[in-house]
Order: structure tokens, then C-alpha cells, then sequence
């Protein structure tokens, strides 16, 4: 008799709730099945073993209570409210996709800040409706008063504030480092400001399209497009460069096209460079796996080298479909360390040989092998975008 994985999903959070605890992982282990463990202070209360199949099922239910797909190609995070007896806590569910997908639930206390409703003022603004959410701030498109121009808001989401108040300098930063360059393919931003109950927020010019990543997702994308494509964000990069701003989190989700013009967008992880060097690993790596070059695995800091890799792995998975590394996090993670790329091909016929060089360049394992800066990779996607025109 098949386990209803509706069921699985309800105990596990109502023993999780029992015991107060933070954190739910459900991952894949190497026996081949899955393994669910509850962890309460970073101390791991209980473990259970869960066949393939059904842990699969398992971690859809939470998704979908959350609003999650686990079909989607990159991590997404969703947040619903969750009632044992007399105990109510905020879930924040993050599911981590891939053959073998993962998922991660912590328990947090309910959010007390209100977020801005459709009406509501903010400093100049009117807030016109909600846009979407992204890793660390939910985004509403607004209307200055006075001038009737409108524009995104961007306000840090009180569960992240919840987790750790550093995350108000980690959300300022993005603004300041958005702000410190001037490119038609950085995302502009205009003012900044803080809610009533302390959130920061801070307002950039409203975009209109679709991300790359939404048409990846359509299939691989014709050569010439692509390297077009390639060309402005290596041009938005080049300026951040100048700036000092290393932006650490390049993915096609945070690219958006609008008539065939690029703007890069979400500077949540950028690193902004003083002139100081610092060599020591990091205890935790932030980025989308996929596009994480081999010395952040490690767990060293961001630099323009690793802003090129991650530009090398979105050109490949333009002209490919699909980025050179497929997996869980470990075992992309240890392919960007130890597994030479393939060779990047398209289904629109065989590529130039100048423009696989250079894909194949971007993605050396040493970042002394890549382009020595994103000029130069932009001063060669522009020669290939010529030869293909």
C-alpha cells in the first residue's frame, strides 16, 4: 500500500512544530534514497530515511502549500502560515530543483510588519501593485505623486529581517552598489528610503519584459541573439567593473530582455571593491550554484573574474539550453572544481570556432586562464557579434 505523501508532509510538520524546531532538510543521499532530518539551534534532533519516490512527492506537497513549483529551473522560496493547536509559526519553504530535487523548510515567528497594500503611500510614492517577490525584498511598482512617473519599490521582506538584521546592511548595499554605476544595462536606481515599522526600501525604474531565464526556458537561443545578448550584459559588467561593483550573483533569471535590450537586475549579492584584498574562504558561499565559478566554490570572495565565469556559463546555456553543470548543489558545486565544461553546442548548427573559444575560455577552471578583464571579453563578443551579422 502506497504512502500518501500529504500525510508524510502533515507529520513532519507537526512534529517539527512539537519540538520547536528551526529547520526541516529533505535531501538526497548517496544510498540512493532521501534523508529528512529536523534540527533545532543547528543541532539535529531526528533523522528519517524515505524512499525515492515518495520523498520526491513529499517535497511537491510543500511546494505547492507554499506556492512553489518543484518543476521550476532554479531555487525558488515561498512562505505560508502553518497552526499546531496553540502554535503558529510562519514556513518558509526553499526547494532546490533538479533530477533529484531538495528542499529546505525553516520555521520562523509570525510576521508582525505589514507589508504595503495597493493605495498605500511611501514616502513620494503610491504604491500601483504588487510585481513579485525576490530573494531578499518583495518588489510593488509605484507612482510618484508629484510627478506621475512610475516605478518599482523594492522593501526588505520581514522574514529576512527576522533571520538576521545584517540583512538591512546587505539590502542597502545592493542599492548603493545599483546606484554607484551609470549603464542603460544596470538597473537604475532613484531614491531610498524606511516603512514605518523600519524595513528599509529603496526605488529603481520599472522594467518591462521577461527574464532570460523565462526564455531559455522556450529553448536555445539562435547564435547571433545570443552573443547580442551576451554583448550587453558583458557591456553592464564592464561599467560595474570601473565602478568597483562586482555583481557575484550573474544568472539568467536576474537578466531581464525587453526588445532585445538587456538590464541586469538584483545587486542583492554584489560585492563592493575598496581596494582591499581579501584572500580567506568564506564559512558560507552565497550565489546560484549553477553559475558559481570554482574559486567561490571554495569559498573565496567575488572578484571580476568570477563575474566573467558566470557570464560564460549563461552565454552556454543560451546557445545550449541548458548550463554546463546539472545536479544537486554538492555535485555541481564539485563539477565547477573538478569536471572540464563540454564543449558548448547549439541545435542551430555548428557554432563558430571563435565563439566556442571564447565560451570555453570564460569557464577555465583557473581564473588566471579566463579573459583578464570583462572588456576584453566584451571587445571579443563584439568581434564575434560582426562576424556573425
Amino acid at each position: 500500500m502506497a504512502i500518501d505523501p500529504i500525510l508524510v508532509a502533515d507529520v513532519v510538520l507537526e512534529a517539527a512544530m512539537a519540538v520547536q524546531a528551526e529547520t526541516v532538510r529533505i535531501e538526497p543521499c548517496a544510498s540512493g534514497d532521501y534523508e529528512l532530518a529536523i534540527l533545532r539551534e543547528g543541532e539535529t534532533l531526528t533523522t528519517l530515511a524515505i524512499e525515492n519516490a515518495l520523498a520526491t512527492n513529499v517535497i511537491a506537497r510543500f511546494g505547492y502549500v507554499c506556492g512553489v513549483d518543484p518543476a521550476e529551473r532554479h531555487a525558488k522560496t515561498g512562505r505560508t502560515r502553518v497552526r499546531s493547536f496553540d502554535t503558529q509559526r510562519d514556513l518558509i519553504v526553499t526547494i532546490q530543483p533538479s533530477a533529484r530535487p531538495r528542499a529546505e523548510l525553516v520555521f520562523v515567528a509570525c510576521a508582525q510588519q505589514q507589508d504595503p497594500a495597493i493605495g498605500d503611500r511611501i514616502g513620494h510614492y503610491r504604491v500601483v501593485a504588487p510585481i513579485g517577490a525576490g530573494g531578499m525584498g518583495n518588489v510593488y511598482e509605484v507612482m510618484h505623486e508629484r510627478l506621475g512617473r512610475r516605478h518599482a519599490l523594492k522593501v526588505l521582506q520581514s522574514w529576512v529581517l527576522e533571520r538576521d538584521r545584517a540583512n538591512i546592511d546587505r539590502f542597502l548595499q545592493e542599492a548603493q552598489a545599483a546606484a554607484r554605476i551609470r549603464s542603460s544595462h544596470i538597473v537604475e536606481v532613484f531614491d531610498f528610503g524606511y516603512l514605518a515599522d523600519g524595513r528599509p526600501y529603496f526605488v529603481m525604474e520599472l522594467l518591462s519584459g521577461q527574464s532570460l531565464a523565462a526564455l531559455i526556458a522556450q529553448g536555445p537561443i539562435p547564435p547571433s541573439s545570443a552573443v547580442s545578448i551576451a554583448c550587453q550584459l558583458a557591456r553592464g559588467l564592464t561599467a560595474a567593473h570601473e565602478r568597483a561593483v562586482i555583481h557575484a550573483d550573474i544568472s539568467p533569471a536576474n537578466m531581464i530582455i525587453s526588445d532585445g535590450h538587456v538590464t541586469l537586475i538584483d545587486f542583492g549579492l554584489a560585492h563592493l571593491r575598496h581596494g582591499e584584498t581579501a584572500d580567506a574562504p568564506a564559512d558560507e558561499v552565497s550565489g546560484t550554484p549553477s553559475y558559481l565559478a570554482p574559486e567561490r566554490v571554495r569559498g573565496l570572495p567575488p572578484d571580476e573574474a568570477t563575474d566573467l565565469y558566470a557570464a560564460g556559463v549563461v552565454l552556454y546555456e543560451m546557445l545550449h539550453g541548458w548550463p554546463p553543470f546539472a545536479g544537486s548543489p554538492y555535485e555541481v558545486g564539485m563539477a565547477h572544481l573538478y569536471t572540464p565544461a563540454p564543449h558548448v553546442a547549439s541545435p542551430y548548427g555548428p557554432l563558430p570556432d571563435r565563439l566556442v573559444s571564447a565560451v570555453a575560455r570564460c569557464l577555465a577552471k583557473d581564473a588566471t586562464d579566463r579573459f583578464p578583464s570583462m572588456q576584453a571579453l566584451l571587445d571579443e563578443l563584439t568581434a564575434i557579434e560582426e562576424m556573425l551579422s
